[in-house]
């Protein structure tokens, strides 16, 4: 029998990324993907590898998703195959965002307001 998978409702860090010298204010997708890594490390959570398809731009409610294979794939109660990255603030040439683990089988914009950009 298989059980139903949900959001996992838990934010997992809130972190901070510096805005590179580039016009329009985005983050590389390089810097999003180490930033996941350090985030969910913070928390304990080991991570195998990260993969965000795109960067992130500087713009309050602009989401990106990233694929995660995590060392313990119940880390989170359940597996976990991608995390969302949702930009809560920009200040200057610093960007805030939120990790937002998503179980396996959840669609990418499952919780998503109306209020939110996906760069994917």
């Amino acid at each position: 029998m298989r059980r139903k998978r949900g959001l996992i409702s838990a934010v997992v860090a809130a972190a901070a990324l510096l805005l590179g010298g580039c016009a329009g204010g985005e983050v590389s997708a390089a810097d999003v993907q180490q930033s996941v890594r350090d985030g969910l490390a913070t928390q304990g959570i080991e991570v195998q590898s990260v993969t965000c398809p795109t960067g992130v731009e500087a713009t309050v409610g602009t989401v990106a998703v990233c694929t995660v294979e995590l060392v313990d794939e119940d880390a989170f109660g359940q597996p976990v195959d991608r995390v969302r990255v949702v930009v809560t603030e920009v200040s200057g040439d610093e960007l805030r965002y939120r990790l937002e683990p998503l179980a396996v089988g959840v669609p990418d914009d499952h919780g998503l307001t109306d209020d939110h950009t996906t760069t994917e």
